[in-house]
């Protein structure tokens, strides 16, 4: 009856709040649940497209924080879109935790008020005598909120939250603003916002608490400086710990790793950057605990670039031979003569050396031909290299290995490297190929020739020599 109908539209309004978000097979549910609406007769049909106008936002789970959701709209607003975390490990606009310990939960509600939609906020509850209870609500520095840390930096059992704000369309600044419990109360106050292009939170030196890890960009007459920064909670505030510059010609920051060798190595951070539209280098960041400083020492003193990491396609760094170590990828142009003729060359080939900067050396633990376009890697002996040569057909996605002379001479093609789309590699037309990296959209396959095969290459030295792209 009427009343059924009623409380079905007021699941699905909630539901349907996430519909922008939802995966198809969410969608599915949700349509047909409003398959339901309308074979009610007796549903009213302005009641069935009330709900069509709150479409913006993510998903409600109604059902689960109904009393939280009843909460939210008696004391903050009846006229709210709600807004997720697109990185890190809370992606949900509602995040229900113990955030001190006090063994009930507490919740964080990230949202945008209708009255003003250029803002992003963050609103605070806490559960007193079984009922949620509004504690809290902050404004925020972007209409997005790019990631929610939550982690107790000094160990007291109240956790402090990290929020990282950004505008949409900006890639290249965000806010990171910080939040602690007072100790008498359990409200939240903002304690420190810092413009940040990468924040994580991490144990730089490895003293069992968290700090602050971020890089941010400054200017003085007109010259940028970047700066890669940590922050420590010291009291009811956050304290710079250490600073140190880094390469100020970055387009954009693309991924962060760590790597901690041994209990009584520094933690290393790895930075990819973008220095253009596709050149990226590494930053390799630590701790000195002698020195009780933050260091980048591939960091040119005299010209303030990093030029030791470069290369000219935006591959990251990774662990490649999985020894515990992040490897960093530098290239070298590969000069492969042969017959001019049959050279289709259309992007430059290049060495790629894999290296690890340990105790301040660099030594290289791979060697590769890359190719990024293709998604796959030619691994090489170093003695390989100088007789090693490439005939590069690029409107084909197609490699030609063959052996040189030492000279640049072509004595003999050994097996040619083919990207096909998975359509095609299903045909029959590629039976003598080898498949060396499948995926859902494509194939690399290789076909081996006979002079290949005259000086022992096989399946198994195809699959250790050629691998996809960590």
């Amino acid at each position: 009856g009427k009343r059924m109908c009623y409380n079905i539209l007021k699941y699905c309004k909630y539901i349907l709040k996430g519909v922008k978000a939802m995966k198809k097979t969410v969608f599915s549910v949700v349509c047909a649940a409003l398959a339901v609406c309308f074979l009610l007769s007796s549903c009213d049909s302005a009641e069935f497209i009330r709900p069509v106008n709150s479409l913006i936002s993510p998903p409600i789970y109604y059902e689960e924080y109904a009393e939280l959701v009843e909460a939210f709209n008696d004391k903050v607003s009846k006229n709210a879109s709600l807004c997720s975390p697109n990185k890190g490990e809370h992606r949900s606009a509602i995040v229900v935790e113990d955030l001190d310990s006090d063994g009930e939960t507490e919740a964080l509600i990230f949202y945008i008020d209708s009255t003003d939609p250029s803002v992003a906020r963050m609103h605070y509850f806490d559960i007193v005598d079984g009922r949620w209870i509004s504690c809290g609500d902050f404004t925020g520095y972007g209409n997005e909120v790019e990631k929610l840390v939550i982690t107790d930096m000094d160990s007291d059992g109240s956790s402090e939250l990290v929020v990282i704000w950004r505008v949409s369309g900006v890639a290249s600044n965000s806010i990171m603003s910080v939040y602690r419990s007072q100790l008498k109360s359990d409200e939240y106050k903002e304690i420190s916002n810092e413009a940040c292009s990468v924040c994580e939170v991490v144990d730089i030196d490895s003293d069992s608490s968290k700090e602050i890890f971020f890089i941010s960009q400054t200017q003085t007459d007109g010259i940028i400086q970047r700066l890669a920064r940590v922050m420590k909670l010291s009291g009811n505030e956050v304290v710079l710990m250490g600073e140190t510059k880094i390469d100020p010609n970055i387009s954009a920051y693309t991924s962060f790793k760590t790597e901690k060798v041994s209990g009584d190595s520094p933690l290393r951070i790895y930075v990819d950057a973008l220095t253009g539209e596709s050149q990226m280098i590494t930053e390799l960041i630590y701790w000195d605990k002698d020195k009780s400083e933050l260091c980048a020492p591939l960091l040119d003193p005299e010209t303030l670039t990093n030029t030791s990491t470069l290369r000219y396609q935006p591959i990251a760094c990774a662990d490649i031979n999985n020894d515990g170590i992040i490897d960093i990828p530098v290239q070298r142009s590969l000069l492969a003569t042969g017959d001019d003729s049959a050279t289709t060359v259309t992007e430059s080939i290049y060495i790629t050396e894999w290296i690890d900067f340990i105790s301040g050396n660099a030594e290289t633990v791979q060697n590769a031909l890359v190719n990024y376009t293709d998604g796959y890697m030619i691994c090489l002996e170093k003695k390989e290299i100088e007789t090693t040569g490439i005939r590069n057909y690029g409107s084909q996605s197609c490699w030609v290995v063959y052996k040189t002379d030492g000279e640049g001479n072509s004595v003999g093609e050994l097996y040619s490297v083919l990207k096909i789309d998975a359509e095609r590699w299903k045909s029959e037309d590629f039976s003598a190929y080898i498949t060396v990296v499948e995926r859902a959209e494509n194939a690399v396959c290789v076909y081996i020739t006979q002079n290949g095969k005259s000086l022992g290459i096989d399946e198994d030295y195809i699959a250790a020599k050629i691998l996809p792209i960590p």
